[in-house]
């Protein structure tokens, strides 16, 4: 149980702090003047306008997505290891209490 409890502590801190090391290239926020300048030639066309953002979402949204699956993934393994090393550490306190 001891090695189980061990094993489980250094799984949860491994997934822990991949998830916490800085990430490159996630995009949340598009930069206003470079939005201005793109759209500044079609800013007669409303329609178009609206094609070109949502285009430019769909985009950002493809490019973080593979990243936030794999920060899911490891949250969950952090928070599975982290309940195994709890039930392992109660499991043998629970023989030595009794």
């Amino acid at each position: 149980m001891a090695i189980t409890a061990l094993v489980a502590f250094v799984v949860s801190i491994a997934a822990c702090v991949f998830i916490l090391l800085p990430k490159k290239n996630l995009i949340f926020a598009e930069a206003g003047a470079g939005l201005y300048e793109g759209l500044y030639a079609v800013r007669d066309d409303m329609p178009e306008v609206y094609r070109r953002l949502a285009y430019d979402l769909d985009r950002f949204w493809e490019s973080n997505d593979g990243k936030i699956r794999r920060l899911t993934r490891a949250y969950t393994v952090a928070a599975t290891a982290l309940v195994v090393e709890i039930l392992s550490l109660a499991a043998l306190l629970g023989d030595n209490i009794f």
